[in-house]
């Protein structure tokens, strides 16, 4: 298997991959630091008596961390997968089939939108503006994302070795204060970052691994192969495997209307 030789580069493609993976999802990626999700309620106000939106929420990881904080939770997911995995876990909360472009919200109907590991999907100028749409005047926008710590020698050799047929996207390394600042819809956006460590048995890490976007559009051929060999280097590491987390964090409020003189 030579490198990046099975897969696609068409975002579309990619980002609809988690329509056949959502199961493996759920069970394999983490959820958030209590720390990171404190700060983002605090910055934005989330709690009792407010409405937030959880925009392509996935299977509802950032979901029911904010639903723990008492706030008014709906999601907007366009996948039928990942919306029926997020139903399961969550059956309490409404959730509508829509898009960051496209979302199914009247004007100025929700406190704050929540985005967590899917910003980097989006077409950001007609995502901003939807979501700038729906917001009430001074409401607030937070984007987050978990990213492995590869400092740490296994989560190096484990990544290193996922390498062989994709790359993450890029995230973390991205600065997503530019776009929303260059949409001029908001205040200038502000960035935390939050380090901790989750625990996952070997069947969660490799289901962590089978849900990355590069890994389900492989052929079948090909993704067995890269199965086995991921699967030989899991069952090398420690079980439950500490498993730390880069988590990169994002706020800021909707912009007041200029002022009509």
């Amino acid at each position: 298997m030579t490198d990046h030789e099975f897969v696609t580069t068409d975002k579309e493609v990619l980002a609809a991959s988690f329509e056949h993976s959502a199961e493996a999802y759920e069970r394999g990626r983490p959820g958030y630091p209590a720390e990171a999700i404190g700060h983002l309620a605090s910055a934005l106000g989330v709690g009792p008596g407010r409405r937030v939106l959880d925009l392509a929420a996935g299977t509802g990881k950032l979901t029911r961390a904010l639903r723990g904080l008492g706030a008014d939770v709906v999601a907007v997911e366009p996948l039928p997968a990942m919306r029926a995995q997020l139903t399961a876990a969550l059956p309490g909360v409404e959730v509508f089939a829509g898009s960051a472009e496209s979302i199914p919200f009247p004007d100025s109907s929700v406190d704050v939108v929540t985005v967590g590991q899917a910003f980097h999907w989006f077409d950001p100028p007609r995502a901003l503006a939807e979501i700038a749409r729906v917001l009430r005047p001074g409401g607030g926008l937070a984007l987050i994302w978990n990213e492995a710590d590869e400092s740490v020698a296994d989560v190096k050799r484990l990544f290193t070795a996922m390498r062989k047929v994709g790359n993450r996207p890029d995230t973390i390394e991205a600065d997503w204060r530019i776009p929303v600042d260059e949409s001029e819809r908001f205040e200038p956006m502000r960035r935390g970052r939050f380090r901790w460590t989750d625990h996952l048995t070997h069947a969660e890490l490799l289901a962590s691994v089978q849900s990355r976007s590069y890994v389900t559009v492989l052929e079948p051929g090909p993704k067995a192969e890269f199965l086995t060999m991921i699967g030989g280097i899991i069952a090398g590491l420690p079980e439950p495997m500490p498993l730390p987390y880069l988590t990169e964090a994002y706020w800021c409020r909707l912009a007041a209307p200029a002022s009509i003189s």
